[in-house]
């Protein structure tokens, strides 16, 4: 059996989007969840709800890794954000090489690893980035001296825990098409190649990208497992429902219950053992 990931972004998004990945973990159908801690409802709701699952199932534990989900776009509750648009320009231009925005960035990620730690009592397991901007030059360096500074590899005397995992966006099946080509123009490439010059524990390869347009989702997934190899990353993003009318603009909101009843059916086990595979939690996996 080929061992992969799949891992649920987003927790912690809206309640629709906990409720479905907390349903998910608990049926072992995901073995990764990556986390806002920037969202309102982290501190108070979705971390303790996490944490509970991680720190007092020992019968049957959580047998899933769990990740910040690093955030410079998404402004909850109105708050003020960079717009993915203007943060890919600046990133293309090298305006974000500036000192006091590569200030900012490392700001903004040192207190998102605050939160997290807090949160969940624990370092991550793995660091993702919403809509990716974790690749976007100017950001990965940043991301990669503050995750050196504050983690160390497993085994060494590290201030917070071991070094944990950084996704990559790397093909699986190395085709060049759509947004899945985009994605690897706009860092994934580059990060790739000096996660492997650095040694540092990473994927090896990714799916899950598409037009959050499809109806048959199972066809999807059907053709990433095509591609699977040992420690592929397969991203997805359910939710139990729409969200609620007050909750924050979400546009592929109408796509995550089309997901979540996707891996709530027997198709999805199904389509695991066709393509021969098995869920595996990627930090037992990478060196």
């Amino acid at each position: 059996m080929i061992p992969i990931a799949v891992c649920a972004d987003d927790y912690a998004q809206n309640t629709a989007i906990s409720a479905g990945i907390l349903d998910l973990l608990d049926k072992k159908a995901l073995s990764a969840a990556s986390c806002f801690s920037t969202a309102p409802s982290w501190r108070e709701q979705a971390a303790p709800a996490l944490r509970e699952r991680l720190e007092q199932r020992v019968d049957t534990p959580l047998r899933a890794d769990v990740g910040l989900h690093f955030n410079l776009t998404e402004g909850f509750g109105g708050a003020a954000a960079a717009s993915l648009n203007g943060l890919i320009l600046r990133s293309l231009s090298g305006d974000l090489k500036r000192p006091s925005l590569q200030t900012m960035i490392q700001t903004a990620l040192q207190r998102q690893l605050d939160a997290f730690e807090q949160g969940l009592g624990r370092a991550p397991d793995f660091i993702d980035g919403h809509q990716h901007v974790h690749q976007l030059r100017g950001v990965r360096e940043v991301m990669l001296k503050v995750l050196a500074r504050r983690y160390a590899p497993e085994g060494t005397a590290g201030l917070r825990g071991p070094r944990p995992w950084i996704r990559n966006t790397t093909r699986a099946n190395g085709r060049w098409h759509g947004k899945a080509q985009v994605l690897e123009l706009l860092g994934g490439r580059a990060l790739s190649k000096e996660l492997s010059r650095l040694g540092w524990p990473s994927n090896h390869g990714f799916a899950g990208v598409y037009g959050f347009d499809q109806p048959d989702y199972g066809a999807c997934f059907a053709q990433w497992l095509k591609a699977a190899q040992p420690g592929m990353l397969i991203m997805c993003h359910p939710a139990s429902a729409t969200p609620a009318k007050h909750a924050d603009p979400d546009p592929i909101a109408a796509q995550r219950p089309v997901e979540y009843r996707y891996f709530n059916s027997s198709a999805y086990p199904e389509a695991l053992r066709a393509a021969g595979v098995q869920l595996q939690r990627l930090t037992a996996l990478l060196p």
